[in-house]
């Protein structure tokens, strides 16, 4: 995976999605509501990332256009009408946050790089975990916003453990094929 060289006020290709996603904000605060533009908030959040990660274009572009389309599903209700779409959004998320979370924890060293089993094994389990987090950290939201702000988010317990289990299986997918994919290049 060849990885970007941020170059500060100068513009890629990628940034055009996320000018796409800046402008979904107010545009889901006037289809779905507040908790709508909240959720494309955190994709801007997301894509900004994404934009010093050093990760390929196409990783940029799958993990911002996952992103997006996860909250225009939501903000369109296409979760209600729209069987295991949720699921799918879930997994695809998990993966690419995998991918996203991996490669900056990398460029922070807070991962071992090393080629053997074990600096494999805790690059996996410190992303997964990391994925894990976030995921519930998300699904906290959703009951928050559910509780205080309105009941239209519909959360509920069977909802929220399937919706933390997809994250963890699409993260542990990434993953593994992130790490095979290396030891396959080492060898």
């Amino acid at each position: 995976m060849s990885a970007r060289v941020l170059e500060l006020g100068r513009w890629h290709a990628t940034d055009a999605l996320r000018l796409v996603i800046l402008a979904s904000i107010p545009l889901a605060w006037l289809i779905a509501g507040p908790p709508s533009a909240a959720a494309m908030l955190l994709v801007l959040g997301g894509s900004m990332l994404t934009r010093i990660a050093p990760i390929s274009s196409a990783v940029d572009v799958t993990t911002q256009a996952v992103l997006l389309a996860a909250a225009w599903c939501a903000t369109l209700g296409l979760y209600e009408s729209v069987p295991a779409l949720d699921l799918v959004a879930h997994v695809a998320s998990g993966a690419v946050l995998a991918l996203l979370a991996r490669a900056l924890l990398l460029q922070a060293g807070l991962l071992p790089g090393g080629d053997g089993g074990r600096a494999a094994a805790a690059r996996m389990l410190h992303v997964v975990s990391g994925v894990a987090l976030l995921g519930l950290l998300w699904e906290l939201g959703e009951w928050a916003g559910n509780t205080f702000i309105t009941t239209a988010i519909r959360v509920g317990y069977a909802d929220t453990l399937s919706d933390l289990v997809a994250d963890v299986v699409g993260a542990v997918v990434a993953v593994v094929v992130v790490e095979l994919a290396r030891r396959r290049r080492a060898s």
